[in-house]
């Protein structure tokens, strides 16, 4: 069995989920992010935080179906002292970035917890987001680093008075970056600048990306007390994989879980006493249910330290390539 595989099939039947809602401490007080809420693990994530006190500031491209998701949500959770809210963003237009922002600044002084959710699983080759990047890069990894720029200001004041590791970004990874879709070595800028033709390597690439980002992030604000992690919530039935061919669905279907897993997933990321600022700049990588990936690709580790301490610092490459080609819309 190839070593690939040793380390995929974990994460695709790792048990029963022992963080759940009955883990979650308080959130009262805190202010929240996520992207992409209003369906699949994201519903259940905001829901969860909603029901346990947090502001939440639910992130989505649609309106009608965001709405409806508070409605529903606000219905079920009849008691809390938090709130849930909806901005408009769409991660395949830049443009609406810092619009969202601006809505999100508008209302709230601080961030206490961004949860880079959204994204897609699939798209016809060749597919471009508005700006031209490619659909899959732009919109799960391009245009949450933008975000994430956008809001590091309000996570640097919240995290001025919060408990110490209580201030997170949690980005959002993949069990297929253990897969030889993501070549040896793992991504380079040459991958950004000219994208693979083949959709599978291009959702690979996009959630390389992110744990390559979770680690620059964390490099760079560990002294204002912020901890950016990635984690893999999970392979789980929800609807990013509708766009996918119906036999690729049926096939993945043997290894889908429930979304809520993803949502405790993303949970033990966010709000768990057992993830602090030095597993961000070490690299760490959260894998379902909540617990730490035990042997990630030697490679994408060593892409993530320069290369003077030993890596060949693809990682930080790739966070000034995207610090440079999301400027104009900063």
């Amino acid at each position: 069995m190839s070593a690939a595989l040793w380390r995929t099939i974990p994460q695709l039947f790792p048990g029963k989920p022992t963080f759940t809602e009955a883990d979650i401490p308080e959130q009262h007080g805190k202010v929240i992010i996520v992207t992409g809420g209003n369906a699949g693990l994201g519903y259940h994530l905001c829901k969860i935080l909603y029901e346990r006190g947090a502001k939440v500031y639910m992130l989505s491209r649609s309106q009608s179906k965001a709405e409806e998701a508070i409605t529903k949500i606000k219905t079920e959770v009849t008691k809390s002292p938090g709130d849930l809210k909806y901005i408009h963003i769409d991660l395949a237009d830049m443009t609406t970035i810092k619009p969202a922002v601006q809505a999100f600044a508008a209302q709230e002084t601080k961030l206490d917890i961004l949860f880079n959710n959204a994204g897609i699983g699939a798209a016809p080759d060749g597919s471009k987001t508005k700006q031209g990047f490619e659909l899959l890069m732009g919109t799960n990894a391009i245009a949450p680093f933008l975000l994430t720029q956008l809001l590091l200001s309000y996570l640097q004041t919240a995290a001025k008075t919060a408990p110490k590791n209580c201030v997170r970004v949690v980005w959002t990874a993949s069990p297929i970056i253990e897969d030889s879709y993501v070549p040896a070595g793992g991504l380079t800028v040459s991958h950004l600048e000219s994208p693979h033709l083949s959709n599978f390597n291009n959702y690979a690439l996009s959630k390389t990306a992110n744990w390559y980002l979770a680690s620059e992030l964390a490099h760079r604000v560990q002294k204002d007390g912020i901890v950016s992690v990635v984690q893999n919530p999970g392979n789980l039935k929800t609807a990013v994989w509708d766009p996918a061919p119906w036999w690729i669905r049926k096939l993945m279907s043997i290894t889908m879980h429930p979304p809520i897993y993803g949502a405790y997933t993303n949970l033990w990321a966010g709000v768990s006493e057992n993830v602090t600022l030095e597993d961000g700049v070490q690299g760490k990588y959260v894998v379902p249910w909540g617990q730490w990936h035990s042997t990630p690709r030697k490679d994408l580790l060593d892409a993530l330290k320069g290369e003077g301490e030993g890596g060949t610092g693809h990682a930080g490459k790739v966070w000034a390539w995207c610090e440079e080609k999301t400027r104009v819309w900063a």
